[in-house]
């Protein structure tokens, strides 16, 4: 199968993590600095109906670059869990300390992406596609919870790469069976 021997999940998660990462960011800023009066922040109110229409359009292209992601991810991680002795130590009863770190990175990014899609849906309802209606209350909120869960969902994805080797013991194992 081409998601067992290629990595494809670790070169696509980059695009939905950077669009809804500066989705979310512009948003809370733009609360921040309509609602506080921050100095290091005033010199972006001008940019802000533009940077509006981009945390839109951002937005967008995060929830949609989020499918092929999940698909992948869910291909390579049934893959993982299907490979004997890739589940439980060497004792046949404890998991895995990178299967637990799988499932916490899945379950982390899908709150994400569902939590964001609402979000997205609320505001799509009333502004269109990529209107740039400024962010409410519950949108920054929304914001202030997936953005850290987001870019922590991210880092254990990055563990899983390089310090279980998961993306890379694919390759690594189709080069082995050429």
């Amino acid at each position: 199968m081409f998601f067992e021997s290629h990595p494809v999940h670790p070169a696509l998660v980059h695009f939905p993590i950077a669009f809804l990462t500066f989705s979310h960011t512009i948003d809370i800023l733009h609360y921040l600095t309509a609602n506080f009066s921050l100095p290091i922040l005033s010199t972006l109110t001008p940019l802000f109906p533009q940077l509006l229409s981009t945390s839109r359009l951002l937005h967008t292209l995060g929830i949609f670059s989020a499918i092929p992601a999940i698909i992948t991810g869910i291909a390579q991680a049934s893959a993982q869990a299907a490979k004997p002795g890739n589940l439980y130590e060497a004792d046949g009863k404890t998991i895995k300390k990178k299967i637990y770190v799988m499932a916490t990175h899945a379950a982390l990014n899908d709150f994400s992406i569902i939590v964001s899609g609402a979000s997205w849906w609320a505001r799509y309802k009333v502004h269109g596609i990529l209107g740039a209606a400024e962010p409410g209350v519950n949108e920054v909120a929304v914001a202030g919870v997936v953005l850290p869960v987001l870019l922590f969902a991210a880092s254990l994805g990055a563990d899983l790469v390089y310090k279980y080797g998961m993306g890379l013991s694919a390759a690594q194992s189709a080069k082995k069976e050429q």
